[in-house]
């Protein structure tokens, strides 16, 4: 994961860490920072797409003078933003994965074949009795 050093707020170890973390684990990695550097990593953090969420529960440990400070009047909406979010923890975005079902291995049961199937075979003089 590459993190531009020269904004980043704290080691990108500490952010590869936050970002492998669940919601509860967050707090943990995060309380032994001063809160103008929370502040500042929550802001960090909610500016990329990939640590958004990540930007909202840290910003949901911060106060919102620190995060005026940090984001100017961004930090309001992201001291609004951050008290919204559900007790629950919510499915982080690389974690959503579409549900597949497969057909059972072996079946013989094939899809019912219709005879007014147009395929790329079928010359377009034809399409109006294969639809008939």
């Amino acid at each position: 994961m590459l993190i531009d050093s020269d904004d980043c707020p704290v080691s990108a170890d500490l952010i590869g860490r936050l970002y492998r973390s669940s919601h509860h684990d967050i707090n943990d990695l995060v309380s032994g920072l001063s809160p103008a550097r929370r502040a500042s990593l929550a802001t960090f953090c909610y500016g990329r797409a990939h640590l958004r969420e990540i930007g909202l529960a840290i910003a949901a440990t911060c106060e919102l003078e620190p995060l005026v400070e940090a984001a100017g009047r961004a930090g309001i909406f992201l001291f609004e933003q951050s008290r919204e979010l559900p007790i629950e923890e919510k499915p982080r975005s690389f974690s959503r994965q579409a549900k597949v079902s497969l057909a059972p291995v072996g079946s013989n049961a094939s899809p019912p074949m219709t005879s007014n199937v147009v395929t790329a075979a079928t010359p377009v003089a034809d399409w109006g009795a294969e639809l008939a």
